[in-house]
Protein backbone atom coordinates (compact mmCIF):
# COMPACT_ATOMS: atom_id res chain seq x y z
CA UNK A 1 0.00 0.00 0.00
CA UNK A 2 2.96 1.96 0.68
CA UNK A 3 5.82 1.09 -0.30
CA UNK A 4 6.68 2.27 -4.36
CA UNK A 5 10.23 0.94 -3.87
CA UNK A 6 12.63 -1.87 -1.74
CA UNK A 7 15.95 -3.53 -2.18
CA UNK A 8 18.77 -4.68 0.19
CA UNK A 9 19.53 -1.39 1.39
CA UNK A 10 16.38 0.00 2.46
CA UNK A 11 13.08 1.12 1.38
CA UNK A 12 10.96 4.23 -0.44
CA UNK A 13 7.52 4.83 1.33
CA UNK A 14 4.47 7.15 0.22
CA UNK A 15 2.97 8.34 3.78
CA UNK A 16 0.53 10.12 1.48
CA UNK A 17 -0.63 6.92 -0.65
CA UNK A 18 -1.15 5.23 2.44
CA UNK A 19 -3.37 7.41 3.80
CA UNK A 20 -5.22 7.96 0.17
CA UNK A 21 -5.97 4.19 -0.31
CA UNK A 22 -6.45 3.40 2.94
CA UNK A 23 -9.24 6.37 3.34
CA UNK A 24 -10.27 6.11 -0.44
CA UNK A 25 -14.13 5.56 0.26
CA UNK A 26 -14.90 8.79 2.07
CA UNK A 27 -12.46 10.66 -0.50
CA UNK A 28 -14.51 12.65 -3.10
CA UNK A 29 -11.86 14.08 -5.48
CA UNK A 30 -12.36 16.23 -8.45
CA UNK A 31 -9.89 18.04 -10.16
CA UNK A 32 -10.53 21.09 -8.72
CA UNK A 33 -10.61 20.33 -5.41
CA UNK A 34 -7.65 18.84 -2.55
CA UNK A 35 -8.31 16.88 0.39
CA UNK A 36 -6.71 18.27 3.35
CA UNK A 37 -4.11 16.21 4.57
CA UNK A 38 -2.52 16.09 1.24
CA UNK A 39 -1.55 19.61 1.82
CA UNK A 40 1.04 18.27 4.38
CA UNK A 41 3.09 16.85 2.05
CA UNK A 42 3.08 19.41 -0.46
CA UNK A 43 7.04 19.80 0.59
CA UNK A 44 9.00 20.72 -2.59
CA UNK A 45 12.14 22.38 -0.97
CA UNK A 46 14.40 21.85 1.68
CA UNK A 47 12.62 23.88 5.03
CA UNK A 48 14.28 27.12 5.82
CA UNK A 49 13.16 29.86 8.48
CA UNK A 50 11.44 32.84 7.44
CA UNK A 51 14.18 35.15 8.19
CA UNK A 52 16.54 33.02 6.19
CA UNK A 53 14.17 32.64 3.01
CA UNK A 54 13.62 36.40 2.96
CA UNK A 55 17.33 37.20 3.20
CA UNK A 56 17.92 34.58 0.48
CA UNK A 57 15.42 36.39 -1.96
CA UNK A 58 16.66 39.39 -0.96
CA UNK A 59 18.28 41.16 -4.01
CA UNK A 60 21.28 42.00 -2.72
CA UNK A 61 22.03 38.35 -1.97
CA UNK A 62 24.37 39.58 1.12
CA UNK A 63 24.24 38.14 4.26
CA UNK A 64 22.55 40.87 6.63
CA UNK A 65 23.78 39.45 9.66
CA UNK A 66 26.54 37.90 10.86
CA UNK A 67 25.90 33.83 11.22
CA UNK A 68 27.01 31.57 14.15
CA UNK A 69 29.79 29.61 13.64
CA UNK A 70 28.36 26.01 14.00
CA UNK A 71 30.94 22.80 13.82
CA UNK A 72 32.16 21.81 10.16
CA UNK A 73 30.39 18.45 9.21
CA UNK A 74 32.48 15.41 8.29
CA UNK A 75 31.10 13.37 5.74
CA UNK A 76 30.72 9.78 6.98
CA UNK A 77 30.17 6.51 6.19
CA UNK A 78 26.53 6.98 7.12
CA UNK A 79 26.16 10.12 5.28
CA UNK A 80 27.63 8.73 2.45
CA UNK A 81 25.54 5.45 2.91
CA UNK A 82 22.23 7.59 2.23
CA UNK A 83 23.30 9.88 -0.36
CA UNK A 84 24.16 7.10 -2.28
CA UNK A 85 20.61 5.71 -2.12
CA UNK A 86 18.97 8.72 -2.74
CA UNK A 87 21.14 8.65 -6.11
CA UNK A 88 19.87 5.31 -6.97
CA UNK A 89 16.41 5.91 -5.92
CA UNK A 90 16.49 9.21 -8.30
CA UNK A 91 17.60 6.30 -11.07
CA UNK A 92 13.90 4.65 -10.67
CA UNK A 93 12.64 7.62 -11.37
CA UNK A 94 10.62 5.57 -14.56
CA UNK A 95 8.06 4.03 -11.39
CA UNK A 96 7.80 8.27 -10.21
CA UNK A 97 9.45 8.14 -7.11
CA UNK A 98 10.18 11.93 -7.17
CA UNK A 99 8.79 14.67 -9.23
CA UNK A 100 10.63 16.44 -11.78
CA UNK A 101 11.78 20.04 -10.27
CA UNK A 102 10.43 22.00 -13.26
CA UNK A 103 9.56 25.63 -12.24
CA UNK A 104 8.66 25.31 -8.91
CA UNK A 105 8.94 28.41 -6.29
CA UNK A 106 11.16 28.33 -3.55
CA UNK A 107 8.60 28.95 -1.48
CA UNK A 108 9.77 27.19 1.80
CA UNK A 109 7.32 25.24 1.71
CA UNK A 110 4.68 27.66 2.76
CA UNK A 111 1.26 25.85 1.74
CA UNK A 112 2.73 22.49 3.76
CA UNK A 113 3.46 24.87 6.65
CA UNK A 114 0.57 26.44 6.57
CA UNK A 115 -1.42 23.39 6.65
CA UNK A 116 0.22 22.27 9.28
CA UNK A 117 -0.70 25.20 11.48
CA UNK A 118 -4.38 25.21 10.44
CA UNK A 119 -4.29 21.75 11.34
CA UNK A 120 -3.74 22.65 14.86
CA UNK A 121 -6.15 25.33 14.90
CA UNK A 122 -9.14 22.79 14.33
CA UNK A 123 -8.16 19.97 16.17
CA UNK A 124 -8.19 19.45 19.73
CA UNK A 125 -6.84 16.52 22.78
CA UNK A 126 -9.69 14.84 23.87
CA UNK A 127 -10.43 13.70 27.36
CA UNK A 128 -10.37 9.99 28.47
CA UNK A 129 -11.55 8.11 25.72
CA UNK A 130 -11.77 4.64 24.85
CA UNK A 131 -13.37 2.69 21.95
CA UNK A 132 -12.92 0.30 18.61
CA UNK A 133 -14.44 -0.30 14.96
CA UNK A 134 -14.57 -4.02 14.83
CA UNK A 135 -15.83 -4.03 11.32
CA UNK A 136 -13.78 -4.33 8.30
CA UNK A 137 -15.09 -1.33 6.69
CA UNK A 138 -14.26 2.30 7.86
CA UNK A 139 -16.50 4.01 10.59
CA UNK A 140 -17.65 7.96 10.78
CA UNK A 141 -18.78 9.10 14.08
CA UNK A 142 -18.99 12.43 16.35
CA UNK A 143 -16.47 13.54 13.65
CA UNK A 144 -13.92 11.23 13.58
CA UNK A 145 -13.20 8.72 10.64
CA UNK A 146 -12.17 5.07 11.93
CA UNK A 147 -10.30 2.23 9.80
CA UNK A 148 -11.44 -1.28 10.03
CA UNK A 149 -10.55 -3.20 12.90
CA UNK A 150 -8.91 -0.83 15.27
CA UNK A 151 -8.57 -0.21 19.19
CA UNK A 152 -8.29 2.95 20.78
CA UNK A 153 -7.32 4.50 24.13
CA UNK A 154 -7.23 8.36 24.58
CA UNK A 155 -5.31 8.13 27.88
CA UNK A 156 -1.54 8.67 29.07
CA UNK A 157 0.62 5.88 28.39
CA UNK A 158 1.27 5.39 32.13
CA UNK A 159 -2.55 4.14 32.63
CA UNK A 160 -1.55 1.38 30.07
CA UNK A 161 -2.21 -1.27 32.33
CA UNK A 162 -6.46 -0.40 31.42
CA UNK A 163 -4.90 -2.67 28.34
CA UNK A 164 -5.49 -5.86 30.36
CA UNK A 165 -3.85 -9.14 30.08
CA UNK A 166 -3.31 -8.34 26.50
CA UNK A 167 0.08 -9.47 24.68
CA UNK A 168 1.15 -7.94 21.38
CA UNK A 169 3.61 -9.01 18.48
CA UNK A 170 4.97 -5.81 17.70
CA UNK A 171 5.02 -2.83 20.37
CA UNK A 172 5.74 0.98 18.60
CA UNK A 173 6.81 4.23 20.30
CA UNK A 174 7.07 7.42 19.27
CA UNK A 175 8.05 8.62 22.57
CA UNK A 176 8.23 12.71 23.37
CA UNK A 177 12.05 12.90 24.33
CA UNK A 178 13.36 15.76 25.93
CA UNK A 179 13.91 18.46 23.87
CA UNK A 180 16.35 22.36 24.55
CA UNK A 181 14.25 23.75 21.80
CA UNK A 182 11.15 22.46 23.01
CA UNK A 183 11.93 23.85 26.66
CA UNK A 184 13.29 27.14 25.22
CA UNK A 185 9.71 27.63 23.54
CA UNK A 186 7.44 26.64 27.25
CA UNK A 187 9.32 28.92 29.05
CA UNK A 188 7.73 32.20 26.21
CA UNK A 189 4.66 30.69 26.15
CA UNK A 190 3.40 27.87 28.24
CA UNK A 191 0.91 25.95 26.21
CA UNK A 192 3.41 25.60 23.28
CA UNK A 193 5.15 22.12 22.27
CA UNK A 194 4.35 18.90 23.73
CA UNK A 195 4.50 17.56 27.24
CA UNK A 196 8.05 15.63 27.62
CA UNK A 197 9.03 12.60 29.16
CA UNK A 198 12.62 12.02 30.80
CA UNK A 199 14.04 8.43 30.25
CA UNK A 200 13.88 7.83 33.90
CA UNK A 201 9.94 7.82 33.30
CA UNK A 202 9.86 6.19 30.15
CA UNK A 203 12.21 2.93 31.40
CA UNK A 204 8.69 2.59 33.88
CA UNK A 205 6.00 1.79 31.85
CA UNK A 206 6.01 -1.83 31.64
CA UNK A 207 6.93 -2.68 28.76
CA UNK A 208 7.94 -6.22 29.34
CA UNK A 209 4.33 -7.40 30.62
CA UNK A 210 3.23 -6.82 27.28
CA UNK A 211 5.47 -7.44 25.18
CA UNK A 212 4.96 -11.19 23.62
CA UNK A 213 7.89 -13.32 24.49
CA UNK A 214 9.37 -13.61 20.71
CA UNK A 215 7.44 -9.95 20.24
CA UNK A 216 9.59 -7.15 18.35
CA UNK A 217 9.85 -3.79 20.09
CA UNK A 218 10.12 -0.73 18.06
CA UNK A 219 11.31 2.67 19.20
CA UNK A 220 11.30 6.59 16.85
CA UNK A 221 14.57 8.12 18.83
CA UNK A 222 16.04 11.63 18.00
CA UNK A 223 19.45 11.74 17.40
CA UNK A 224 20.93 13.01 20.78
CA UNK A 225 23.21 10.65 21.65
CA UNK A 226 22.14 11.25 25.23
CA UNK A 227 18.58 9.48 24.52
CA UNK A 228 20.20 6.70 22.21
CA UNK A 229 22.91 6.06 25.03
CA UNK A 230 20.11 5.56 27.67
CA UNK A 231 17.65 3.62 25.32
CA UNK A 232 19.98 0.93 24.67
CA UNK A 233 21.68 0.59 27.97
CA UNK A 234 19.11 1.54 30.52
CA UNK A 235 15.46 1.56 29.14
CA UNK A 236 15.96 -1.63 27.26
CA UNK A 237 17.84 -3.00 30.09
CA UNK A 238 14.76 -2.62 32.01
CA UNK A 239 12.23 -3.38 29.79
CA UNK A 240 14.07 -6.59 29.67
CA UNK A 241 14.57 -6.06 25.61
CA UNK A 242 18.12 -6.56 23.89
CA UNK A 243 19.09 -4.02 20.74
CA UNK A 244 18.77 -5.91 17.54
CA UNK A 245 19.30 -3.18 14.57
CA UNK A 246 18.90 0.82 14.04
CA UNK A 247 17.27 1.85 11.27
CA UNK A 248 17.22 5.38 9.78
CA UNK A 249 14.05 7.43 8.48
CA UNK A 250 15.55 10.29 5.50
CA UNK A 251 13.48 12.64 5.15
CA UNK A 252 13.24 14.40 1.42
CA UNK A 253 10.90 16.63 -0.91
CA UNK A 254 8.57 15.69 -3.65
CA UNK A 255 12.23 16.54 -5.51
CA UNK A 256 14.40 14.19 -3.66
CA UNK A 257 16.18 16.76 -1.98
CA UNK A 258 17.36 16.68 1.43
CA UNK A 259 15.00 18.48 3.67
CA UNK A 260 17.78 20.02 5.42
CA UNK A 261 21.44 19.71 5.36
CA UNK A 262 23.78 17.10 6.77
CA UNK A 263 25.00 18.83 9.86
CA UNK A 264 27.80 17.96 12.85
CA UNK A 265 26.26 15.34 15.32
CA UNK A 266 24.64 18.07 17.41
CA UNK A 267 23.00 19.59 14.41
CA UNK A 268 19.61 19.03 13.21
CA UNK A 269 19.92 16.09 10.48
CA UNK A 270 17.61 15.17 7.54
CA UNK A 271 16.84 11.78 9.38
CA UNK A 272 15.65 10.28 12.90
CA UNK A 273 16.57 6.81 14.22
CA UNK A 274 14.46 3.76 14.60
CA UNK A 275 15.94 1.54 17.08
CA UNK A 276 14.63 -2.18 17.44
CA UNK A 277 14.70 -4.64 20.50
CA UNK A 278 13.59 -8.19 21.17
CA UNK A 279 12.57 -9.43 24.74
CA UNK A 280 15.80 -11.49 26.13
CA UNK A 281 14.64 -14.30 26.88
CA UNK A 282 13.12 -14.58 22.95
CA UNK A 283 13.57 -18.19 21.53
CA UNK A 284 12.03 -16.93 18.23
CA UNK A 285 12.89 -18.31 14.73
CA UNK A 286 11.70 -14.77 12.93
CA UNK A 287 13.55 -13.35 11.23
CA UNK A 288 15.30 -9.94 12.76
CA UNK A 289 15.73 -6.50 11.16
CA UNK A 290 18.58 -5.69 9.42
CA UNK A 291 20.99 -3.35 10.94
CA UNK A 292 21.32 0.02 8.94
CA UNK A 293 17.92 0.02 6.62
CA UNK A 294 17.07 3.07 5.00
CA UNK A 295 13.53 4.08 5.04
CA UNK A 296 12.65 7.25 2.49
CA UNK A 297 9.88 9.16 1.93
CA UNK A 298 8.33 13.02 1.72
CA UNK A 299 7.85 13.94 5.45
CA UNK A 300 4.59 15.06 6.64
CA UNK A 301 5.24 19.07 7.62
CA UNK A 302 3.09 18.40 10.92
CA UNK A 303 5.18 17.85 13.86
CA UNK A 304 5.56 13.76 14.66
CA UNK A 305 3.48 12.77 12.09
CA UNK A 306 5.39 9.31 11.22
CA UNK A 307 4.73 7.33 8.18
CA UNK A 308 3.72 3.80 9.09
CA UNK A 309 5.57 0.75 9.21
CA UNK A 310 2.87 -1.88 9.17
CA UNK A 311 3.72 -2.92 5.57
CA UNK A 312 7.83 -3.10 5.91
CA UNK A 313 7.72 -4.60 9.58
CA UNK A 314 5.68 -7.70 8.00
CA UNK A 315 8.34 -9.89 7.01
CA UNK A 316 9.79 -9.83 10.86
CA UNK A 317 6.30 -10.64 12.96
CA UNK A 318 3.97 -13.79 13.06
CA UNK A 319 0.84 -13.97 10.78
CA UNK A 320 -1.88 -11.61 11.72
CA UNK A 321 0.30 -9.79 14.23
CA UNK A 322 -1.10 -8.13 17.37
CA UNK A 323 0.14 -4.57 17.34
CA UNK A 324 0.34 -2.00 20.17
CA UNK A 325 1.21 1.69 19.28
CA UNK A 326 2.06 3.82 22.32
CA UNK A 327 2.07 7.87 22.35
CA UNK A 328 -0.06 7.61 18.89
CA UNK A 329 -1.30 9.98 17.14
CA UNK A 330 -3.56 8.20 14.50
CA UNK A 331 -5.45 4.83 13.77
CA UNK A 332 -4.51 1.92 11.97
CA UNK A 333 -6.41 -1.43 10.79
CA UNK A 334 -5.31 -4.04 12.92
CA UNK A 335 -3.97 -2.41 15.60
CA UNK A 336 -4.50 -1.08 19.05
CA UNK A 337 -3.53 3.16 19.67
CA UNK A 338 -2.72 4.84 23.05
CA UNK A 339 -2.36 8.00 23.75
CA UNK A 340 -3.42 11.41 24.49
CA UNK A 341 -3.45 12.39 20.91
CA UNK A 342 -4.71 9.19 19.76
CA UNK A 343 -7.23 10.35 17.45
CA UNK A 344 -5.60 13.54 16.18
CA UNK A 345 -4.95 12.60 12.55
CA UNK A 346 -9.04 11.21 12.89
CA UNK A 347 -10.48 14.18 12.72
CA UNK A 348 -13.11 13.85 9.20
CA UNK A 349 -12.24 17.57 8.24
CA UNK A 350 -8.46 16.08 6.89
CA UNK A 351 -10.63 13.73 4.59
CA UNK A 352 -13.05 16.32 3.11
CA UNK A 353 -12.83 17.88 0.09
CA UNK A 354 -11.51 20.85 2.05
CA UNK A 355 -9.21 23.83 -0.89
CA UNK A 356 -6.34 25.26 1.70
CA UNK A 357 -6.90 29.34 0.38
CA UNK A 358 -3.67 31.48 0.19
CA UNK A 359 -0.59 29.23 -0.51
CA UNK A 360 0.96 31.58 -1.95
CA UNK A 361 4.40 32.47 -0.06
CA UNK A 362 4.88 36.10 0.30
CA UNK A 363 6.90 37.46 2.89
CA UNK A 364 5.86 40.85 3.22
Amino acid sequence: MSILYGDKDGYFLSHKLFISKLYNSILDKTESTVNFYEHFFHVDNPFVRDKQQIQTDAESGQNLKRKRKRPKFQEDELSQKIKTFISNLKKHNDILLFSIPINICNNNNYCARRASIKFYENTSTLKTFYGKNQNSNLHIANGYVFPPNCQFYCDNVINMKKLGSEKYDLILLDPPWTNTYIKRKKKIKQDEGYTMMDDSDLAQLPISEYLNTNGLLCVWCTNSQNHLDSLKSIVFSTWKVKYVACWYWIKVTNCGEFVCNFTAPTGKQPYERIIFGRKIDCDTKLKNPEENKLIVSVPSSVHSHKPPLTEILNPYLPPLPKCLELFARYLLPNWTSYGLEALKFQHQFLYENLVLEDCLYNPK
